[in-house]
């Protein structure tokens, strides 16, 4: 819509001010309305200019709430799983530490028990392996050479008590086997008891220098470090959610502002396109309805009339829930 300016005329050749009263008349309110016209170009400028800066500030702070929020959502779902998977955790392994501590006491002693069992047991097979010495000494003696023979039906070589092939009793039959496994197996049996008490041993200071014992400092220490991150994961998260409902309070009353800039803007159309109108029905006023008769005495508005009672049709139109009927038409 162009607006003329001020200075500029608004008549043309084709439409003339006439000097009458009535035209008088017409100047002053048409002076009133291109006054207001004039006022109202500028008030609607004013209102597109603020509809544009308000426009433009709800989507940046749009722009910072969604930000803001994306923030605050990772904040919240790290608080929800990670940080509350790593408290649950801290505290099943400080129950487990302490269920693993008992156990391993249990075990430590157990371990040195078995120690001091094995070397009581590698003291007794000592002297178990100094009594088959001792029997295969005697076995060995010249002087037990009869014993040997009669207790085997057999003679040693250094015995001279002649051929054995004496009848050995029912009783004494194995008798020969016995005496060499009391001479051999004790000498084995040293050996393997002795291996014995080397593992004990071993395995005890295998256990003892792994003594779970030294992680309980670890555990703690972990346990201190994940309250603190939790503590700072949900300070953020609640800073940030502090953040968020003071942001949506702002998004919320900038979109009041822009809602009623757009209104205003609308308004200041409307009341400029009516001013326009106005002033341009005033400044040429067609009086196209007005018919002049054969007769000065003839009835000159009934035009006028007719044209009226069409602006009624187009409110009812506009503004009418149900469209006019021809009956309604006809009684206009």
């Amino acid at each position: 819509m162009d607006i003329p300016q001020k200075q500029q005329s608004t008549n043309t050749d084709k439409c003339k001010d006439k000097d009458n009263a009535t035209q008088k008349s017409i100047n002053t309110q048409r002076s009133i309305v291109c006054s207001n016209l004039y006022d109202t170009a500028a008030s609607l400028g004013k209102a597109e200019k603020k509809y544009d800066g308000v426009s433009e500030l709800l989507n940046e702070k749009k722009c910072l709430f969604v930000k803001t929020e994306d923030n605050y959502r990772r904040y919240r779902n790290l608080e929800m799983t990670t940080a509350t998977e790593l408290l649950i955790t801290n505290e099943s392994l400080k129950s487990n530490m302490d269920t693993y501590k008992k156990w391993n006491t249990a075990l430590g002693a157990a371990l040195k028990d078995i120690a001091k069992k094995a070397k009581e047991v590698k003291t007794k097979f000592a002297d178990l392996k100094d009594a088959a010495g001792k029997l295969d000494s005697a076995i060995n003696d010249s002087c037990n050479c009869s014993q040997y023979k009669a207790l085997t039906g057999k003679s040693r070589e250094n015995c001279n008590c002649g051929e054995g092939g004496k009848q050995v009793i029912a009783a004494c039959a194995q008798s020969e086997e016995i005496l060499n496994d009391l001479v051999n197996m004790p000498k084995a049996l040293a050996s393997d008891i002795d291996t014995i008490f080397q593992s004990a041993a071993d395995v005890a200071g295998i256990q003892l220098f792994s003594n779970l014992e030294t992680l309980e400092p670890l555990e703690k220490t972990l346990s201190d470090q994940s309250k603190l991150f939790e503590a700072h994961i949900s300070g953020v998260m609640k800073t940030r959610k502090t953040d968020l409902d003071k942001l949506q309070d702002d998004v919320v009353k900038q979109v009041q502002e822009v809602t009623r800039a757009i209104t205003d803007r609308h308004y200041q159309r409307s009341i400029l396109e009516g001013y326009y109108d106005a002033a341009r029905h005033l400044c040429c006023p067609p009086c196209d309805c007005v018919q002049v008769g054969e007769s000065n005495y003839s009835p000159r508005l009934k035009g006028c009339s007719d044209a009226i009672c069409n602006i009624c049709d187009e409110v009812k139109d506009a503004f009418c829930c149900k469209p006019v009927n021809q009956e309604e038409e006809a009684n206009c």
